[in-house]
């Protein structure tokens, strides 16, 4: 059975095209809501966004639905971003946008068809004509064993697949190769993914792209690169240069490598962008390390009828170092790796070098 990650890597692409749609920008709430839902809530026009928070959720212990959902979008619209309210509005943020409803499941990698919300690959499955389904599976299934033998370790029976392999219909062996991309042991990982790149179909494209970054072994990450290359699919570089923004640095590294293998011209500017966040573009700032010491100074007098009043004057004396200070790296990791990631798939994009001088390639991607 297929892992859920490959579910959704066939979902990216076939989304796309089957069901494009455009998310209401962050913050935005759904439209259609009433102008008077404040007043209609209980909550006046005046009341300030905690008032009108706290309206909503005592409205809501009371089983008050509509009264409570009027309440939260009043809140909404005195603060956009009341991430709280939004959660109780049935919103999710996705790449940078709050999605309900079919904007959400649509996100979320989802169909919706026949009266239900289903995977890319339940769509495809749900679609495909009777008369074509029993012939889909049967052959899928030769496939299926064509790589098993493939992952053989008897070098005949690996032969054999591959030479069976290629008597098979090509709409046959999308899915199960596939499906292959994230079985043991490493060789078939990469039979699948050079199989893949022959093939061509833009279909193949989020299989190939998880394994450039997920996969543990080097040679199956540079299969899957050069595949992405053969296959040249609409969306391949900004994916990668997405994924250049992950919180995981090996992630990072990764998608840096991916890119250069690619060899995308049109790479550049994301990788240099990463780059950049990371290193190199920092402001300086001055830090200060000093010792005071406060001693009297002397004693301002005044004369009164009776008596002399001395206030002392107090003065300080510093010791230390003013230093100018500039930022390098985020993390260790950095330095010792990720920039040299960035540095080496700048110079198999470009056929240039300018080393890890990320201003001179700043110079370079603003000339292309």
């Amino acid at each position: 059975m297929p892992a859920p990650w490959s579910r959704y890597a066939f979902a990216a692409v076939l989304i796309l095209v089957f069901s494009p749609t455009t998310p209401a920008a962050a913050g935005d709430p759904a439209g259609g809501a009433d102008t008077n839902a404040g007043v209609n809530a209980g909550v006046s026009v005046g009341v300030n966004v905690g008032d009108a928070y706290r309206s909503a959720l005592r409205r809501e212990a009371e089983g008050d639905a509509e009264g409570a959902r009027l309440a939260y979008e009043r809140v909404l619209r005195l603060h956009p971003e009341h991430r709280a309210a939004r959660r109780a509005l049935g919103y999710a943020e996705v790449d940078g946008y709050w999605l309900r409803g079919d904007e959400l499941q649509r996100a979320r990698g989802f169909v919706h068809h026949a009266g239900r919300w289903m995977t890319a690959i339940e769509f495809a499955d749900a679609t495909r004509p009777d008369r074509d389904a029993r012939e889909q599976k049967e052959g899928e299934a030769k496939v299926l064993a064509c790589l098993s033998l493939v992952a053989s370790s008897d070098e005949a029976r690996v032969q054999a697949g591959r030479r069976r392999l290629q008597t098979l219909p090509a709409r046959f062996r999308l899915a199960p190769l596939a499906t292959a991309l994230r079985c043991e042991p490493p060789r078939l990982r990469v039979f699948a993914a050079e199989a893949l790149g022959r093939l061509g179909d833009p279909l193949a494209a989020p299989a190939l792209l998880n394994r450039t970054v997920v996969d543990p072994e080097e040679t199956v990450r540079r299969s899957a690169a050069v595949a992405l290359r053969a296959i040249d699919a609409p969306g391949t570089i900004h994916a990668l240069g997405r994924a250049l923004w992950s919180r995981d640095a090996t992630v990072r590294v990764r998608a840096a490598e991916a890119l250069g293998r690619i060899g995308d011209v049109a790479a550049a500017p994301y990788v240099v962008a990463r780059w950049e966040k990371r290193s190199g573009n920092f402001p300086r700032v001055y830090f200060a390390q000093v010792d005071q010491l406060a001693y009297i100074q002397d004693f301002d007098v005044e004369v009164a009828s009776t008596s002399f009043i001395a206030d002392p004057i107090v003065g300080v004396l510093q010791e230390g170092v003013v230093q100018d200070v500039r930022v390098l790296a985020t993390e260790q990791t950095f330095s010792t790796v990720e920039r040299v990631a960035y540095a080496g798939a700048l110079k198999q994009i470009s056929d240039v070098d300018h080393g890890r001088d990320v201003k001179a390639w700043r110079r370079w991607v603003d000339g292309l």
